[in-house]
């Protein structure tokens, strides 16, 4: 963004903050993420928090409807529970109700404050600012980034930076952006998330070759979500496109398309297939 797990109930959630790693915006572009924070312990299993793991489970696997059941069951044993307003900030983000979604990701904040658990805190803060951003409020988006960036106690860095990266992008802020994605990959430099970011900027400054071989490092890395990986190669097929390379842009265009079919990257990606045939 390590931990010890003295329950079982703690791979639940483990597992859901790893597959949660890259929240990829629906309604913009780019890449802006979730911190993969490690519970603190003690950790009592309670009949609440045994119906938080379940909707957290539900979560992973994509089952929201389920998620926010099991949550607001959660929430009703226990409503002070940092944690299960987290992961209600999420599942809700999800459904695309942001408003209530935010409502529950800045309770997660204010709880897990008075209740000093900093990795909560850290991950609902990460996860507001890229709700801001999806929203476009880029300016609020970039005050819980920055701060994290500097936090001296968030393990994983190089996320706030890139989510600092694109809120940058998006205010024009080119120079700015830059330097916060070259800082993420100085401390992670296979993070996929800010090779993506990278390379959209490289391609909107008009640095077409430094674009490509950004965007190709994205999809080596292996830290792509399914739709993160469809966008990568949708904007490489464009590139290819632009460059007068059908076949590598084909090529493209059918990986996105085959990855994430539902997906707007993969539907766009299908309408160019279908052009250039």
């Amino acid at each position: 963004m390590q931990d010890r797990t003295p329950s079982t109930s703690l791979g639940v959630e483990r597992l859901a903050l790893l597959v949660l790693g890259c929240l990829v915006l629906a309604t913009t572009t780019g890449c802006v993420t979730t911190t993969p924070e490690a519970l603190p312990d003690p950790y009592e299993v309670t009949e609440a928090v045994a119906k938080r793991d379940l909707g957290v489970d539900y979560l992973s696997t994509r089952r929201t409807g389920m998620a926010i059941r099991e949550l607001t069951r959660s929430l009703e044993l226990d409503d002070d529970d940092p944690k299960t307003h987290l992961w209600l900030g999420e599942a809700f983000r999800r459904k695309g109700q942001t408003e209530v979604a935010e409502r529950y990701l800045r309770d997660a904040i204010e709880l897990s404050s008075h209740r000093k658990d900093d990795a909560t805190k850290q991950q609902a803060q990460l996860n507001l600012s890229a709700l801001l951003s999806q929203l476009g409020r880029y300016e609020e988006s970039l005050e819980y980034c920055e701060a994290l960036a500097a936090d001296p106690t968030i393990s994983t860095p190089w996320r706030p930076l890139s989510n600092c990266g694109w809120a940058l992008m998006k205010l024009g802020r080119l120079d700015e952006a830059r330097t916060r994605f070259e800082q993420a990959l100085s401390f992670f430099p296979r993070f996929g998330p800010a090779l993506m970011n990278l390379g959209i900027l490289e391609a909107k400054q008009g640095h077409v070759a430094a674009a490509v071989r950004s965007l190709e490092k994205a999809l080596a890395s292996g830290r792509l979500s399914a739709s993160g990986h469809a966008e990568a190669n949708y904007r490489l097929g464009e590139l290819f496109v632009g460059l007068g390379r059908r076949d590598k842009a084909v090529d493209h265009f059918k990986a996105a398309a085959k990855i994430a079919p539902d997906d707007d990257w993969g539907s766009q990606s299908q309408a160019y297939l279908d052009l250039l045939r």
